[in-house]
């Protein structure tokens, strides 16, 4: 999944998928091992989140990711779709300006028959 939404993309590319793999399994060269580390003593949240996930096994990862995106996904449809203005939905909103149409054609009757 190679979208915006997906939880592994990285827009600087410092830590992707395959690196962090490959780090967990210990398939790294000693340079970028020391490149991902330097990476993850600056951030916090990364270094917990490969602490935990060194204690899981690769399919358990790859299962928890696609949960994890799936769900993601999910939510910013759901979300997508609540911001949407739906007019059927509006039946005070529209009926106030059917109203005041409908007001402004009486009243311009009704300066048509005083002038």
């Amino acid at each position: 999944m190679s979208d915006i939404n997906d939880i592994w993309s990285n827009a600087d590319g410092l830590l992707s998928e395959e690196k962090l793999e490959a780090y967990l399994a210990g398939k790294l060269s000693e340079e970028e091992v020391r490149e991902v580390e330097l990476y993850l003593s600056d951030e916090g949240m990364e270094s917990d989140a490969v602490d935990g996930l060194a204690d899981m096994s690769s399919q358990e990862v790859q299962e928890l990711t696609q949960k994890i995106n799936h769900k993601l996904q999910y939510e910013l449809r759901k979300e997508k779709y609540r911001h949407k203005k739906h007019y059927k939905d509006n039946k005070w909103g529209l009926i106030a300006v059917l109203i005041i149409i409908v007001l402004c054609i009486l009243g311009y009757y009704i300066l048509q028959l005083i002038i």
